[in-house]
C-alpha cells in the first residue's frame, strides 16, 4: 500500500468522522480503510486515530500527520492540475471559507457569475462566520471581514467595510434625534455578539478627534440580519455593516446616522495560506471579486445616492 493511500485513508477518515464514513466516501471496503489506517500506524510507530464505539478522535501526532497529509494532496493536486492551468481554461476545484450574512447578501451573486464564465470549474462553498484553519482543514482560501491579526497568513485586500449607527424612526420619535453621537446612550442598542464584546461604540469625528458610544445593549445577537430585524421593529439603535443595512436604509425602514464620522477601520480580505503557490484559478477567483466589489462597493454608493436627494 502506498503512502499516498495511507494519507488519502486518514483524511477521508477526518473528513467523516469514522471509518466506516470514509469507506463509503472512498468506494472501498470497510477492512481496506482499517488495514490502510494500521499499516499506517505500524510504519510511523505510533497512534494516530483513538476509536470508540461511537466515536473517533486524533492524538496530537495524528492531528499533525493529518494537516501535512491534507497539504501534500492539495500540492499533488495542484500538480496534476499544472498542465490545464497553463492554458485559458480554469478547470478544478477551490475550496472556500466565507461569512454566512454577507454571502448570501453579496458574495453569492459574484460567485455565480465567475461559475458561469469558468464551465470547466468547482466551488466547495462553506458559509460559516467562524475562522477556519486553512491549511489544517484544506481551504484554498476564506473570506474575512474586519482587521486581520494573523500575520502568518497573506490577504489580499477587496473592498472596505463601513459602519455607521442606524435607528428606526419610531425608536427616534420615542427617544429624540440624537445632536451627538454620545446622545445614543441614552437609547437601548442591539449589538452583534462577536468573541469581543462591544460595549461601546468607538468612532472618530470629522475633525479628526475620537469618541466613544457607550452601548446600553438590551439585546445581543450572533447574527446581523436578526440584529437588524429588531432595529426595524425600534427596539434599539444598531452599528451594523452597510452591506447588510442599506436595503433597509433604502425601504426607510432605518435612518443613518452620523455618516460624516468614521465608526470602522474594517475590510473584506481574501486570506490564503503563505507556503502556497496560489492556483491560477484561485488567483482569478480573488481577481475577479475585487474588481466586482471595487473600493466603492454597490452598497455603499446606493447609501450615498440616497443621501443626495
Amino acid at each position: 500500500m502506498s503512502h499516498l493511500d495511507e494519507m488519502n485513508a486518514l483524511v477521508a477518515i477526518a473528513d467523516a468522522e469514522s471509518l466506516t464514513g470514509a469507506a463509503r466516501s472512498m468506494n472501498i471496503a470497510l477492512s481496506a480503510v482499517s488495514r490502510r489506517l494500521k499499516d499506517l500506524e505500524r510504519r510511523l510507530g505510533t497512534t494516530l486515530v483513538l476509536r470508540t464505539t461511537r466515536s473517533i478522535s486524533f492524538t496530537a501526532a495524528g492531528e499533525d500527520y493529518l494537516m501535512r497529509s491534507r497539504q501534500i494532496i492539495a500540492d499533488i493536486r495542484e500538480a496534476d492540475l499544472s498542465v490545464l492551468e497553463g492554458s485559458s481554461v480554469l478547470s478544478g476545484r477551490i475550496r472556500l471559507a466565507a461569512p454566512v450574512t454577507f454571502s448570501t447578501l453579496h458574495l453569492g451573486r459574484i460567485l455565480f457569475d465567475f461559475m458561469a464564465l469558468h464551465p470547466e470549474l468547482n466551488i466547495e462553498l462553506d458559509l460559516n462566520d467562524r475562522q477556519v484553519d486553512l491549511v489544517g482543514e484544506g481551504y484554498d482560501l476564506a473570506i474575512r471581514i474586519g482587521q486581520l491579526a494573523d500575520s502568518s497568513l497573506k490577504a489580499k485586500r477587496l473592498t472596505p467595510i463601513r459602519h455607521f449607527p442606524c435607528a428606526a424612526p419610531s425608536l427616534l420619535d420615542k427617544y429624540g434625534w440624537p445632536n451627538i453621537p454620545e446622545d445614543m446612550a441614552k437609547m437601548p442598542a442591539l449589538t452583534y455578539r462577536s468573541t469581543r464584546s462591544k460595549t461601546a461604540w468607538p468612532f472618530v469625528r470629522p475633525d479628526g478627534s475620537k469618541g466613544a458610544v457607550k452601548a446600553n445593549g438590551r439585546m445581543a445577537v450572533n447574527n446581523g440580519e436578526m440584529v437588524l430585524m429588531a432595529a426595524e421593529v425600534g427596539l434599539g439603535v444598531i452599528l451594523e455593516p452597510t452591506f447588510i443595512a442599506y436595503r433597509s436604509i433604502a425601504a426607510g425602514a432605518l435612518v443613518p446616522l452620523f455618516q460624516d464620522h468614521t465608526w470602522s477601520n474594517n475590510a473584506a480580505y481574501a486570506v490564503y495560506a503563505p507556503n502556497r503557490t496560489l492556483p491560477k484559478r484561485v488567483r482569478a477567483l480573488i481577481d475577479y471579486i475585487a474588481k466586482t466589489l471595487t473600493t466603492e462597493p454597490s452598497w455603499d454608493r446606493s447609501i450615498a445616492a440616497m443621501s443626495k436627494t
